[in-house]
């Protein structure tokens, strides 16, 4: 018996009929990440500007927070938009949500709604440093800082190497 719990990420057959997929394949996100702008200084494999211009990660796709990002349909999907490339944009997860199924928002409604935290060349670094220094043989640090830089909250994901 099939879950309907979640909805389906390949294309189905339904009276004879294709329906269209509902999720971005991997060579489409790909690509989608490819045409973001670049953030000069910064590995391109790793940072990119999404359509309102806000700082993402590429290790933060699908969370919260306002480095993370989300693939969206530039024409929603519920309004006949596919699941391509061209149809595609990244987008800061909580832009994505406010833009939900809206085709017809300018870019200074999107910048709007960003985050209040505005990356600069040097927190970018900074970022990358905290990172990497977060991992460690317990578990997995979660860093949440606060619009003057002040550490709000330090959260640790324990995991088990065997």
């Amino acid at each position: 018996m099939r879950s309907t719990s979640s909805p389906s990420r390949s294309p189905t057959k339904n009276n004879n009929k294709e329906e269209r997929p509902r999720f971005f394949d991997a060579k489409a996100k790909s690509l989608c990440w490819a045409k973001a702008d670049v953030l000069i200084g910064r590995h391109p494999e790793r940072w990119r500007k999404d359509a309102a211009g806000n700082i993402v990660c590429k290790r933060f796709c699908n969370c919260q927070g306002c480095l993370c990002f989300e693939y969206d349909h530039i024409i929603p999907f519920s309004k006949g938009g596919e699941s391509t490339v061209e149809n595609c944009q990244i987008l800061q997860t909580r832009v994505n949500r406010y833009k939900s199924d809206n085709d017809k928002l300018e870019k200074s409604e999107l910048e709007g709604f960003s985050c209040d935290i505005k990356f600069t060349d040097a927190w970018c670094f900074e970022l990358i440093v905290l990172l990497v220094a977060a991992v460690s043989p317990m578990g997995i640090f979660m860093l949440e800082l606060g619009t003057s830089g002040i550490l709000q909250r330090l959260t640790m994901f324990t995991y088990s190497m065997s």
